[in-house]
C-alpha cells in the first residue's frame, strides 16, 4: 500500500515517465505544532531530475491546490536544500500574505530535516524539524 502511495505521489508531481527518475524525501516534521500551522506534520519533496524540485503538504494543497514548483538551493553529497513560496496565503485571523517562503534543510546521511516558514516582507518566522526517508521508484 505504502508504495501505492509514493507512486501516487510521484505521478501527481512529476508525471508518470519520470518516474523511474525520481527522488521521494517523505519527511515527517515532529515538532510542527510549534510553527502554530504554518508547517504541515507531512512533506514530500519530490526532486523528478537534478535540476527541479516540487513540494505537496498540507499547506501547498490548501493554499495553491497543486504541489508547488521549488528551487534547489543546495544539493551535494551531504545535504539537500530547498526553497518555496505559497502565494495568496490568509491567516484564520483574515490577515493575507503576498506570499510565504519555505526552506527546507535535510541532512542527507542521518535524514534530518529542518523547516522555516516566513511571510514575505518579515524578518522572522517559525520553524520545524523532523526527519526524512528517502525512497527512490
Amino acid at each position: 500500500m505504502r508504495k501505492v502511495i509514493i507512486r501516487a505521489i510521484l505521478a501527481v508531481c512529476i508525471g508518470a515517465p519520470a518516474l523511474a527518475e525520481g527522488i521521494l524525501y517523505e519527511c515527517d516534521i515532529t515538532d510542527h505544532e510549534r510553527a502554530r500551522g504554518w508547517i504541515s506534520p507531512k512533506i514530500a519533496i519530490v526532486l523528478p531530475d537534478s535540476s527541479s524540485v516540487k513540494i505537496v503538504d498540507a499547506i501547498t494543497l490548501s493554499f495553491a491546490k497543486e504541489p508547488v514548483s521549488g528551487t534547489i538551493s543546495r544539493n551535494n553529497g551531504k545535504r539537500l536544500i530547498v526553497n518555496w513560496s505559497i502565494k495568496g496565503v490568509k491567516a484564520d485571523n483574515g490577515t493575507s500574505f503576498a506570499a510565504v517562503n519555505y526552506r527546507a534543510s535535510i541532512a542527507k546521511a542521518t535524514g534530518a530535516v529542518s523547516v522555516t516558514t516566513i511571510p514575505a516582507g518579515y524578518d522572522s518566522g517559525l520553524s520545524g524539524s523532523g526527519k526524512c526517508t528517502t525512497r527512490r521508484e
